[in-house]
């Protein structure tokens, strides 16, 4: 394919420029345009025609916005299946009576009753200004595991090395990755009640199911060993156990810890999260 650009620039008269072109060497085609676009670069005309495009968008969104198209929001089914939290709904209740002047000791929300002792205030207000305000690693600062590491190892008498430690925000956080990392559709979770409010949900979260084990006050709330061997089934994928346990309190003895250790090790598809 040839091209050719015909006219001359020393006119003063605008001159018409022809740019023909040929494909067969038989048939030309030429468009012809003003010598007034010798004035223009090619990144001129772009910019012109980006704001073209830019002005068309808005006008086409701006129609589309006075037709008032309704949007769909609706949730997934797996959004539909979680309940409020009753905590929070509790919590809200609380606050409006103390708005309305009503006298209110607040047992709903898991935090203290006092400030954010000052020492830790100041550490967080020094590490700001130090510049610690950057992404983390995603199993967290090595300095922090390193800590939490030596804390174990002190007052509990536990030995973990700083890459067998991930810091989340939370329990909640950990817990909810946990389920959603390991379960299926179709699978259950085991969780002894009385319990956290969230358990079910994050189960239902996972499209797994929460299967409900009581216990008994006659026995301090602990997880009767010879009800969880009943109550585990193929289904089986997480037993929630948490000691001390939220929210009655109770602490689980060595003994009976390795009863039901005993009983997980039987079932190798059963996980622990505590």
């Amino acid at each position: 394919m040839a091209s050719l650009l015909q006219g001359s620039c020393s006119s003063t008269r605008p001159a018409i420029h022809s740019l023909g072109v040929s494909s067969d060497g038989d048939t030309s085609r030429s468009i012809s345009f003003s010598s007034q676009l010798n004035n223009l670069s090619f990144k001129s005309l772009e910019k012109r025609f980006h704001v073209q495009r830019l002005r068309m968008g808005t006008l086409v969104r701006a129609e589309s916005i006075s037709k008032q198209v309704e949007v769909d929001i609706s949730l997934s089914p797996r959004v539909n299946s979680v309940k409020p939290s009753k905590t929070i709904a509790m919590t809200d209740l609380a606050t409006a009576l103390v708005q309305a002047g009503v006298p209110v000791i607040r047992l709903a929300a898991g935090e203290p009753d006092f400030d954010t002792p000052t020492v830790v205030a100041e550490a967080g207000i020094n590490a700001i200004r130090e510049g610690y305000t950057r992404y983390t690693p995603n199993a967290g600062t090595l300095e922090l595991r390193t800590a939490i590491c030596h804390k174990l190892k002190e007052e509990n008498g536990l030995t973990y090395t700083p890459d067998q430690i991930l810091v989340s925000n939370g329990a909640k956080q950990s817990a909810l990755q946990a389920v959603l990392a390991v379960c299926s559709p179709g699978d259950e979770v085991i969780i002894p009640a009385p319990f956290y409010v969230s358990y079910p949900e994050m189960a239902r979260l996972a499209d797994a199911t929460p299967v409900i084990l009581p216990t008994l006050i006659s026995n301090n709330f602990l997880l009767d060993p010879e009800a969880l061997k009943s109550t585990i089934s193929e289904k089986s994928r997480v037993l929630i156990l948490c000691s001390p346990s939220n929210p009655t309190g109770s602490v689980y003895p060595k003994k009976l810890l390795e009863e039901i250790a005993d009983i997980v090790a039987k079932h190798p598809r059963l996980l622990v999260s505590c």
